[in-house]
């Protein structure tokens, strides 16, 4: 475990690190990559604001990936989700707020957004904490959303995410937001 100092040098190491990517794609996958690594998280995904909708840009998901034959990689589909206050990608980028959530599927029916388990039913996989972040740009303005699913142990279980990586991976998400603006001119 990694104490504060040598995680606040890793995340300025990231950080700049991610300046130095300007392909789009390669972008994304990277910063995916590392805000799991970094959180212990098993599964992640990238949105990207398009107008007033989140496009679903990028997934990892290592406990996926290990049932697939060697070299395969993830199927997922681009779809798009409105900025609105019913889905947790939505809420995130239409408050502007971090979310973090110990167990999706225990959320108060009284909060406006929801879970949405459709794809927890298709592949069989089981989402618990998730830990989604508004990406900001220099202006403060929300250009996408960063989740992060399932924070595992030492021992591989499924466990909340801790307020410490709050604070980490927010610096991060927000300095992502400007490497992305950057790589999309």
């Amino acid at each position: 475990m990694l104490d504060e100092k040598q995680r606040i040098n890793q995340i300025i190491n990231l950080s700049q690190e991610i300046a130095r990517v300007n392909d789009l794609d390669i972008l994304l996958e990277h910063i995916l990559a590392v805000s799991c690594q970094f959180a212990n998280a098993d599964a992640g995904s990238i949105y990207i604001m398009e107008s007033n909708y989140l496009k679903f840009s990028h997934t990892l998901n290592h406990t996926l990936q290990k049932r697939l034959q060697p070299g395969q990689k993830l199927i997922y589909s681009t779809f798009t989700t409105p900025v609105d206050n019913e889905s947790i990608c939505g809420y995130v980028a239409s408050t502007g707020e971090m979310l973090n959530i110990p167990d999706v599927y225990e959320l108060d029916e009284n909060l406006t957004y929801a879970f949405n388990k459709s794809y927890d039913n298709i592949s069989k996989y089981r989402t618990k904490s998730m830990l989604t972040f508004p990406m900001k740009n220099h202006r403060d303005e929300v250009i996408g959303v960063l989740q992060l699913i399932n924070s595992m142990d030492e021992d591989g279980n499924i466990i909340p995410f801790s307020k410490d990586d709050e604070q980490y991976i927010i610096h991060f998400a927000n300095n992502a937001a400007i490497a992305i603006e950057r790589a999309k001119l």
